[in-house]
């Protein structure tokens, strides 16, 4: 909670989050171990086994975060009273704070949950959703193909690339996605222009702060890790949404922000 409340005072546009339905149906917010296809282990976040699909919210509530310099960007004494929240809570913040919220649907089962959640709410032009597992975004647009006027969909859903294949703008649009995710250095200016011309918008994601160390040190060396100099480069591609690690920064260099960018944590 505390990372969203800052991403609010300093002057962000929204922020993304991952989202996990325990085994007793809560929908919590936390990130954990694993890749994109087997998400939410433990051990290295609360330094217990296991993964949090198998967990209740009693059991939940009791986890801490523990310091891993692995993981973490934050000091370690910032973890020690920092638990993992549920979507209905970091919403409540979102709505009172007018904040985008971007909900990555990482664990099974949530498509649903957090579409009756965020309806319930009143919240459905704050909030959209994506996932790596387009099935899940796909029925989140079966469920609600609404439409505007102008013909843009009421619900907005994400389609995340790693690494997208050559027919990925075909594939979006066979799901109904109304946006395109790419990890941020797969944003060329010709992916960027084809899904703006298909009538879908754009968003960069960068890597976790521990992977874009990685990159900056071994991959991309003309660049910083995240500096102006990487924002900039980024954005020559005609994104128009980034989801970053170090908003201060672009904030602070506020001559590189078009009309059309927007800023998320």
């Amino acid at each position: 909670m505390e990372a969203f409340e800052e991403a609010a005072k300093i002057g962000c546009d929204g922020f993304e989050l991952d989202v996990f339905r325990l085994r007793c149906g809560t929908l919590v917010v936390f990130h954990g171990d694993g890749d994109d296809h087997d998400p939410g282990y433990l051990e290295p976040y609360c330094g217990v086994g296991g993964n949090i699909l198998d967990l209740d919210y009693e059991q939940v509530k009791r986890l801490r975060l523990i310091p891993n310099n692995q993981i973490f960007a934050c000091p370690s004494y910032m973890l020690e009273t920092s638990t993992i929240p549920t979507l209905n809570e970091v919403l409540e913040f979102a709505k009172i704070a007018k904040m985008h919220v971007k909900i990555e649907l990482k664990g099974p089962g949530t498509e649903l949950p957090c579409l009756d959640l965020v309806e319930r709410m009143g919240m459905v032009d704050q909030c959209s959703f994506s996932s790596f597992f387009h099935d899940r975004i796909h029925a989140i647009r079966i469920m609600r193909p609404d439409q505007n006027p102008d013909g843009s969909y009421v619900y907005r859903t994400g389609a995340l690339y790693n690494q997208p294949p050559e027919d990925f703008v075909q594939q979006c649009l066979r799901i109904g996605a109304s946006e395109v995710h790419l990890k941020y250095d797969t944003c060329t200016k010709e992916r960027v222009e084809a899904i703006h011309a298909a009538g879908m918008d754009t968003m960069a994601w960068f890597r976790g702060p521990m992977g874009m160390i990685e990159d900056a040190t071994y991959k991309y060396l003309d660049v910083g890790n995240e500096d102006e100099t990487m924002y900039e480069t980024v954005m020559r591609s005609g994104v128009r949404s980034m989801c970053i690690n170090k908003p201060q920064t672009l904030l602070n260099n506020l001559w590189l922000i078009g009309k059309q960018q927007q800023i998320l944590l």
